[in-house]
């Protein structure tokens, strides 16, 4: 049976990168699938590089390999499909240049009150909002993969003393003052003005930063989360943020997408809310492309894969 890749991802795959793909690896069938022909296409389908929910994957014997399109993997990382020992490859640093500037466009949008300069534009009202210096204050970022690694790049180059911590403990780069493992993010979470969260979302950091945690914060302070939702309890970020024992926060991320319009979330007068749209770019499928050509070579030349997944652990694990 000849070798099938099969390509589907929800924003689309364009054709010039489908012909990079296919001269990529001139041996396999590639096929472009639709939302309504993945199942049946991949039936007999050996690799796999997209972005599907896992019920898509049953039935498929031949499946060897999933390139997913996202960093993320805790829509796709169920039992079921955990249980099939399958080779999973992701999309991290590959979106880390977007989701960075997204993160400090989030955190100057709320440290120079530009969402209540916005307001007051509509308002026709000359009048500052509140304010807060980034030069001289700390940054502190819980996961330092390449999101964090951009993100501390730019707050050094802002003035700021930087703080991370992180769950593997990469090298630490020299914009970096200190390195923590994760026990001690009460540390950084007291000492920082500006909180980052860019860790991957898995049962450890689901609700990580709750009342108790957000209460150990400056109420100075700024919390940005370009990660997952679930990693901060809305709730409760809601509330520090009405009772003002926060500066104000920043997210692209909810733990309901789309965010309802019945939710309380849109009328924190504090909180800047995005719609889930940082690893957007105008270059994202180029970059998917060169990434997944690359590690589509190494598969074929039987060579160790880029960004292999710790399913247990829910994203990739540097390797020391």
């Amino acid at each position: 049976m000849p070798r099938k890749l099969v390509i589907y991802d929800p924003l689309g795959i364009d054709e010039p990168f489908v012909e990079q793909i296919r001269q990529t690896a001139p041996s396999v069938t590639v096929s472009v699938a639709t939302k309504e022909s993945l199942a049946e296409e991949l039936a007999e389908a050996e690799i796999f590089f997209g972005y599907h929910a896992p019920a898509v994957f049953r039935g498929t014997e031949n499946l060897r390999w999933i390139q997913a399109t996202a960093a993320g993997m805790d829509m796709m990382l169920v039992p079921e499909l955990i249980e099939r020992g399958l080779t999973i490859t992701n999309a991290s640093g590959v979106h880390a240049p977007q989701v960075a500037e997204t993160a400090w466009a989030l955190t100057l949008a709320v440290a120079r009150g530009l969402s209540t300069s916005f307001r007051r534009q509509q308002e026709h009202r000359w009048e500052p909002g509140p304010y807060y210096d980034l030069d001289g204050s700390t940054a502190g970022i819980i996961g330092l993969g390449g999101i964090g690694r951009r993100y501390a790049r730019v707050a050094a180059a802002f003035g700021m003393r930087v703080l991370a911590v992180d769950l593997n403990q990469p090298p630490k780069p020299d914009e970096v003052e200190s390195l923590w493992t994760l026990d001690r993010i009460d540390e950084l979470l007291e000492a920082a003005d500006v909180v980052m969260i860019s860790c991957p979302y898995t049962a450890e950091t689901h609700h990580l930063i709750d009342a108790e945690k957000l209460a150990r914060m400056k109420p100075t302070a700024i919390l940005v989360n370009i990660a997952r939702g679930g990693i901060v309890d809305e709730e409760a970020l809601s509330e520090a943020l009405l009772a003002d024992r926060l500066a104000g926060a920043g997210i692209d991320v909810c733990e309901t997408e789309p965010l309802p319009a019945e939710s309380p979330l849109w009328d924190v007068p504090n909180l800047v809310i995005t719609p889930h749209f940082a690893g957007l770019s105008t270059r994202r499928v180029q970059r998917l492309t060169q990434f997944f050509c690359k590690n589509l070579q190494r598969y074929l030349a039987d060579e160790p894969l880029l960004n292999v997944v710790d399913q247990q652990k829910g994203y990739p694990v540097p390797v020391s």
